[in-house]
Order: C-alpha cells, then structure tokens, then sequence
C-alpha cells in the first residue's frame, strides 16, 4: 500500500513510507511522543522537510489512530488487573 504525499515546496508527488525522516523518535515511539513531535518526511525532490499528513501505521491508522489504540490496550490491561482474582 502505497501512502502518497505531496511537498507544500515544489508540489512533488512521492511515497511517504520511503521519504520518511528518523529524526531523534523511532516510528514505534509515536504513540507516546507529544502531539508536536510528528513524522517528519524529506521531499526527495527539493529536500523540504515537513509533517507527513497522509501516512498511515499498519495501512489504516493514523498517528493519532494508534496513540488511542495503545491507550485503549492500556486501560484494558489496568482494569483486567482489577477484575481478575488473583491466585
């Protein structure tokens, strides 16, 4: 699956997931980075870096998609704590 994004500079079509920057934060730590910690693309064309709009983690979800997802899984697991007798 293919994420295409656009440079805002030179108006270049490319394949976000190739163009993607590792700026300091793996892309599995997005979830738990600040919402202005973003993933960065490199614009292949002109070098513009800028904050990928349409890439997508595991081909449907967005950043923000995944960052609720883990604190869903979280909140389960606290409360399956809770619920479960203990042994």
């Amino acid at each position: 699956m293919s994420n295409r994004e656009t440079c805002p500079g030179c108006a270049a079509v490319f394949d976000s997931r190739r163009a993607l920057v590792r700026s300091g934060v793996p892309m599995f730590f997005n979830a738990i980075t600040p919402r202005h910690v973003q993933m960065q693309v490199r614009c292949p064309n002109c070098g513009h870096r800028f904050a990928a709009s349409e890439l997508r983690l595991f081909g449907v979800l967005s950043p923000e998609g995944l960052r609720w997802v883990l604190v869903g899984i979280l909140a389960l697991c606290v409360l399956l704590v809770f619920v479960l007798p203990p042994r």
